[in-house]
């Protein structure tokens, strides 16, 4: 309850709009199935839980999210899915490990684009079931989502606050519990019946069951039990058990199913109505104490029951990860095009093959004359939003602006984004650099301190879908209106409203809008621009202040270049990169970095790419393992 889960609960937002896939073994398998549970209760999103063996035959969706749980971060097949995910480039990738420096870990550094939340438990080693991590792994994500959708409600201040009654102490729940379960660990098989909120609880509960062989489980919710589950205790009553979950959603269905159950069978009631949106927490709990029980009851600990050496060789076996060849090519066709169109149409294929070859080629026999950048997520990441650029990516500009190669930057931003370029690059270069503030409303010199203009009163054009938006009830409550003379920004209050936002705004524009209005999306905000607004300006304005002719070429880097994407204007020039997202344009916005690389570490890619010198740069590709590319 005390770490700081920032990172967990901004992984948590960006995946609220998005499906997720939870990987896991074992006992985080169970931790996933949780995960996935409260993504569908409280995002409303699609989530499935998947093992790894499923993990890498999966054909990922761009548009998704994968939440990956290891208890130790050691074994080959978490390993091994990890690999084979993160170079299919999920829109976010998470990693959440009970160990910290563990080689899932260390796989991981090398792609920054994944989140790793590593933390050691405070128990230490965890036993055979890794109940300790599953625990911890379930009051952490519960925490995170906790934080998003419910920040208000109050927390469990102890373990005890978890138990599914007011018992008051732990040993007078365990009393209760042995000798409310004592009937059912008499039968050798125990169907186990749950609600929505319950459900992860019956998974673990089998797992667990299984692995430290307690007893024969099956698993079903009250209505899918009526639909023919039920005739296992017609046929097998006199050696079967039933273990029912309830919560207040389905105590109803479930007291009337109780009721007509057989009376030979025995029967045991859990109801976790009373923890409220602890309940599937509450669940999780009260199962591991159930094994306990179980195997104490047997004579078996769970923890310590013993591998066979079979099982051990079973577990050390290698192999599920698919050996793909020429990955990093592979990757660069499969973001041009979704992959449903790829299989169906081998024309297609070969044809986007060919246009790949001969973009990469035209690119690497170009002298270009400058290069321009966008800045948040191209040259600044998200969590460095707030600090300025990173060294690496300062080095590499700096380079370049010595080889006498000049720079543009087009940003959604003002004043904060001069005086971190003024941080980062030394002033006898601020002459060399060009800054389009507001997406190209405001163009000048690293150097000119009267950029750009502050004022929040906005220009002629903009005044009535100004107007507009202040009057817009829904826009009040889910967002933050910055007015700047040719921009709007209305940066969305919470993640998962900004599609929501886009649709307001797209319409208010339709509406109230000037004509050549425009309106683009970035990765929190919608800004709304003034007719003579485009990212273009800085081209035009390099090419004036540096005496560039029209037929010299420029190359622009951005990273959301599909529309309605801010870049998408930049991008759409012949030569142009991007870091993330790209437009289905064959003759610009590739994105050529290497497979997982993306936002600033593809940047750093492609500045590594730059061999500049006597104020032209040419770009020279080299693969992830530093060989040159033809």
């Amino acid at each position: 309850m005390g770490m700081d889960i920032t990172s967990l609960s901004s992984f948590v937002s960006s995946a609220s709009t998005l499906p997720l896939y939870t990987v896991g073994s074992g006992g985080s398998l169970s931790a996933a199935h949780f995960v996935a549970c409260l993504q569908q209760r409280l995002a409303n999103q699609f989530a499935k839980a998947i093992t790894p063996l499923e993990a890498v035959a999966l054909s990922v969706p761009k548009q998704s999210c994968f939440w990956f749980f290891s208890a130790g971060g050691r074994n080959a097949d978490i390993n091994d899915a990890f690999k084979e995910i993160v170079i299919k480039e999920p829109k976010h990738l998470c990693i959440t490990c009970a160990r910290s420096g563990s080689p899932l870990a260390r796989y991981a550094q090398d792609y920054e684009y994944t989140e790793v939340f590593n933390f050691n438990l405070p128990s230490q080693k965890d036993g055979f079931l890794a109940t300790n991590s599953l625990l911890a792994f379930t009051i952490l994500a519960f925490r995170a989502y906790q934080d998003i959708y419910f920040h208000e409600e109050s927390s469990p201040k102890c373990l005890e606050d978890l138990l599914p009654t007011n018992c008051g102490s732990l040993k007078f729940f365990l009393n209760t519990l042995r000798d409310l379960c004592a009937p059912i660990f008499k039968r050798d098989s125990l169907i186990v019946l749950f609600g929505p909120s319950t459900q992860p609880a019956a998974f673990d509960l089998e797992s667990k069951f299984t692995e430290a062989a307690l007893g024969h489980v099956l698993l079903a919710d009250y209505r899918n039990f009526a639909h023919g589950r039920h005739h296992w205790l017609a046929k097998r009553g006199e050696t079967s058990a039933v273990l029912a979950f309830t919560t207040d959603r389905e105590k109803r269905i479930a007291d009337r199913t109780i009721a007509l159950l057989p009376p030979n069978v025995p029967v045991v009631h859990i109801n976790f109505s009373d923890q409220g949106v602890y309940a599937p927490v509450s669940a999780m709990l009260t199962v591991l104490y159930i094994v306990a029980l179980a195997g104490e009851a047997q004579s078996i600990d769970p923890g310590r029951p013993g591998v066979p050496a079979f099982g051990g060789k079973i577990y050390h076996l290698r192999g599920i990860r698919n050996t793909r060849k020429n990955c990093d090519v592979e990757i660069i066709i499969d973001r041009k095009a979704p992959h449903h169109l790829l299989q169906s149409s081998e024309k297609y294929e070969f044809r986007l093959r060919e246009e790949s070859k001969k973009f990469i080629h035209e690119l690497q026999r170009k002298d270009f004359s400058a290069v321009v950048f966008d800045y948040d997520g191209t040259l600044c990441s998200q969590s460095d939003r707030f600090v300025g650029i990173d060294a690496s990516i300062a080095e590499e500009l700096l380079r370049l602006l010595k080889a006498g190669v000049p720079i543009g930057i087009a940003t959604g931003r003002g004043k904060s984004v001069r005086i971190s370029l003024r941080q980062a690059i030394p002033n006898t270069f601020f002459d060399r650099v060009i800054i389009g503030y507001y997406n190209g409303a405001e163009c000048g010199h690293l150097s000119d301190d009267s950029l750009p203009d502050n004022t929040d009163e906005v220009c002629a054009e903009l005044i009535q879908i100004h107007t507009a938006l202040y009057e817009n009830n829904d826009l009040q409550y889910i967002s933050k209106i910055t007015p700047r003379k040719y921009q709007i920004t209305v940066e969305s209050l919470q993640l998962k409203n900004l599609q929501f936002i886009w649709e307001i705004i797209n319409s208010l524009i339709h509406q109230f809008g000037a004509p050549g209005t425009k309106a683009f999306l970035s990765t929190h905000s919608v800004d709304i621009l003034a007719p003579s607004v485009t990212k273009l300006n800085v081209i035009d304005t390099l090419m004036q202040k540096f005496r560039i002719t029209p037929d010299s070429s420029l190359l622009c880097i951005g990273d959301m270049g599909a529309w309605p994407g801010n870049d998408c204007e930049l991008l759409n020039r012949p030569f142009s990169l991007s870091v993330d997202q790209v437009s289905p344009d064959f003759k610009s916005c590739w994105n050529i970095a290497p497979a997982g690389y993306r936002g600033v570490q593809a940047t750093l890619y492609y500045l590594k790419c730059m061999h500049a010198q006597d104020s032209i740069t040419k770009f020279k590709m080299y693969n992830s393992r530093g060989d040159d590319t033809q």
